[in-house]
């Protein structure tokens, strides 16, 4: 039996941009027949009838969160910057310059300033 080879390649920016659009589509759909469900039974179906009011608030709202969906998808795009030697080395020297401090350690991570800050009191209180 013949090996089979298989790729991967990162999608696209337009396949990102359909995603995002589907994607906020749905949920913005979703949203808007229950909005428009709730709207029929508080106010009346109006001149349009249950289904065309229903369905008129679900396309709005699909529209409109399937596009700023699709916009949000495209700005959080990562294009392949990839850090060189000289960049990461410099990236780790200001990481270890601006560490979180405590009064007698210094703590790699916010949390467990946190952490420590809280046994501190704990402590003090018992």
């Amino acid at each position: 039996m013949g090996q089979i080879f298989m790729s991967f390649h990162e999608p696209s920016l337009w396949d990102k941009a359909k995603m995002g659009l589907i994607m906020g589509g749905s949920v913005g759909a979703c949203l808007g027949c229950l909005i428009g469900f709730y709207s029929t039974m508080k106010f009346g179906p109006g001149p349009r009838g249950y289904l065309g009011t229903i369905g008129q608030y679900a396309l709005g709202s699909g529209a409109s969160f399937g596009f700023f969906m699709m916009i949000g998808s495209c700005i959080r795009t990562d294009e392949d910057l990839s850090l060189s030697a000289e960049d990461r080395s410099a990236l780790k020297a200001q990481m270890h310059r601006y560490r979180w401090t405590g009064s007698t350690a210094t703590y790699a991570t916010p949390t467990a300033f946190y952490l420590a800050k809280a046994a501190k009191r704990e402590a003090a209180e018992n």
